[in-house]
């Protein structure tokens, strides 16, 4: 009997991941626009998607600075924190994950992602470390030049949707099915399902200090997505379900007090997660980051509009 329960909680889980992938998108062979972030020095964007390009916009005048060709899908695109490079995950082509030096036009390709590619990637605090999540629930390390040097699960096989490093210490957050914790050495610290419901999560933000976190679901048509706010242990702090659509990103202000979520809507959130601002949207956003002064957010979405907004969520300007 628990042998049945269990394959018929893998299939529930299976038709729900299915499921959500059309859920708020249409669906995956549109031209969207995944992901965006924006240059350390405040001086480009980096914007990208099921486009076969990576767009580098001038933050002035939001005209493309360079474009670079890129066959499918990019899912998620990283800026280092203090050079300027950016690591850049793929997924639904043979073009592979990989690293690109701006100023030199060096393309380092990443090894051992799966053939499915990947949607988690983020730098650490230092920039010393690169860490990939792929769709086949792979974790991996590597250094700043490519350089694999780790290599773990995710304690399942299951597609890792998102990838965080804690702002102050060599420990990693995967969101998937659940929140889990691990070390730089693959270690599982800790595994916390977020809520009843079989909902995948796809997004998450440490708060600079780390003290918190912050992690957006995906709903369904029956439950609602959830934006929660997570003590630094892993305990529950505060649960938001006003959202219409999935929580696709999420990224904090530099001084840290105010956190811009991208789904049916741009929202800013402060610390204690009260809502501030709030900015309509014609379509699905999917890409969100601030710029360094903490004035100006840049969103991509599922219509491929790129909007500049101001600090209150009130749009600047828009590209169609």
């Amino acid at each position: 009997m628990m042998e049945k329960n269990k394959i018929i909680a893998i299939l529930n889980f299976l038709i729900i991941v299915s499921f959500n992938q059309t859920f708020g998108q249409n669906n995956l062979t549109k031209e969207i626009l995944w992901t965006t972030d924006w240059s350390p020095n405040g001086k480009y964007i980096a914007i990208g998607g099921n486009v076969d390009s990576l767009k580098i916009y001038n933050k002035t005048s939001l005209k493309i600075h360079k474009s670079f060709p890129v066959k499918n899908t990019i899912t998620r695109i990283k800026w280092h924190p203090s050079i300027n490079t950016i690591a850049v995950t793929t997924q639904m082509s043979g073009e592979k994950s990989f690293i690109f030096n701006l100023d030199t036009n060096e393309k380092t390709e990443l090894s051992d992602i799966s053939t499915d590619g990947a949607r988690g990637i983020d730098w650490n605090y230092t920039g010393e470390y690169l860490a990939i999540a792929d769709n086949d629930g792979q974790i991996l390390i590597y250094d700043i030049k490519g350089k694999l040097i780790r290599k773990f699960v995710n304690e399942n096989t299951k597609s890792i949707i998102a990838i965080d490093w804690h702002p102050k210490k060599n420990i990693l957050t995967t969101v998937t099915d659940k929140i889990r914790f691990f070390d730089l050495d693959g270690n599982l610290l800790k595994s916390i399902k977020h809520r009843q419901e079989e909902v995948l999560l796809l997004s998450i933000a440490w708060h600079k200090t780390g003290d918190f976190f912050v992690t957006g679901d995906y709903g369904d048509e029956k439950d609602k997505s959830l934006l929660q706010y997570w003590n630094a242990q892993g305990e529950l702090l505060k649960t938001i379900d006003i959202s219409k659509g999935e929580y696709r990103n999420l990224s904090w202000n530099p001084k840290g007090d105010r956190l811009a979520s991208a789904s049916d809507a741009l929202r800013i959130w402060d610390k204690n997660g009260n809502l501030i601002s709030e900015g309509n949207s014609k379509d699905y956003l999917w890409g969100v980051s601030w710029n360094e002064k903490g004035n100006r957010i840049i969103t991509s979405s599922i219509e491929q509009r790129i909007i500049l907004w101001n600090k209150k969520a009130k749009r600047v300007k828009m590209i169609e």
